[in-house]
């Protein structure tokens, strides 16, 4: 269980980025195929709503998976679309996955009932709106009952939860860490040490995000899946793993060891 987080410049955000890129287009469509699962199953509640606390749960399944598959491509091995499958079947992980769900489903209740408190007054106005109102005079309404302060707070505790729960997953599966909370702090611990090239690879994804909008954000089924595929590789590096490194196009196995480019 790791205890000890390596620290790396921002430039790596850039190369976290660049071995994403790499491994994704070894077997593109297998990898794109896997993410419109996981969009599916996180759409799921929306369409019905019985199936909310099974998709919730399932969730964690579904990115550990994305993640193994990631590790074979680095073995050089095929993957498939079942292949997202196996935690589902991975013994000794199961129960801790499960658990890591419950977590998230409790801090996304919590979240919800926090804009509840800060944004009511705004939500309420907007469900009270009716057709023959303005909207530039609704718009108006909603923006008075919003302070900078509300926004802020919100944000804050928002991102804090994102980047507890980012490493945590991979701690938890990979690293075999049992407490949730340990996993958490350990997380932010990576953030906290890492957040120069953390925010460099962030910027960049959102970045490639925004220019998808003109396109319908169709191009989101290949950006998603390389930052998910870097964001893995980031955690190969900060955490000391007995994985191989990602698969270079230029270099070799021993010299991205040595480089921290795709430190596994």
């Amino acid at each position: 269980m790791p205890t000890e987080f390596k620290t790396f410049t921002a430039g790596f955000g850039l190369q976290w980025l660049k071995a994403g890129w790499i491994i994704f287009k070894s077997q593109p469509v297998t990898f794109v195929m896997m993410y419109l699962l996981m969009v599916v199953v996180s759409l799921v509640p929306f369409v019905f709503p019985p199936l909310q606390l099974v998709a919730v749960l399932a969730s964690p399944f579904f990115t550990a998976g994305f993640y193994l598959t990631v590790v074979k491509k680095q073995q050089g091995q095929n993957i498939t679309l079942a292949d997202i499958l196996a935690p589902f079947s991975t013994k000794g992980r199961r129960l801790n996955l499960f658990r890591f769900g419950l977590y998230q489903m409790g801090v996304a209740l919590l979240l919800s009932a926090l804009l509840s408190v800060l944004f009511g007054p705004a939500l309420e106005m907007l469900q009270n709106v009716d057709g023959q109102s303005e909207q530039a005079d609704v718009f108006a309404q909603v923006l008075s009952q919003i302070t900078f302060a509300d926004v802020a707070i919100f944000v804050m505790v928002q991102s804090i939860a994102m980047m507890a729960f980012a490493y945590a997953l991979p701690l938890v599966f990979f690293r075999g860490e049992v407490s949730i909370i340990r996993a958490m702090k350990q997380s932010l611990t990576v953030f906290y040490r890492n957040m120069a090239p953390l925010t460099v690879f962030g910027a960049v994804v959102a970045m490639l995000m925004l220019l998808c909008i003109p396109m319908s954000l169709v191009p989101l089924i290949v950006v998603m899946p390389i930052a998910y595929i870097g964001f893995f590789v980031s955690f190969q590096a900060i955490v000391s793993s007995s994985e191989p490194p990602a698969p270079s196009d230029d270099a070799s196995p021993q010299s991205q060891t040595h480089s921290g480019r795709f430190d596994a």
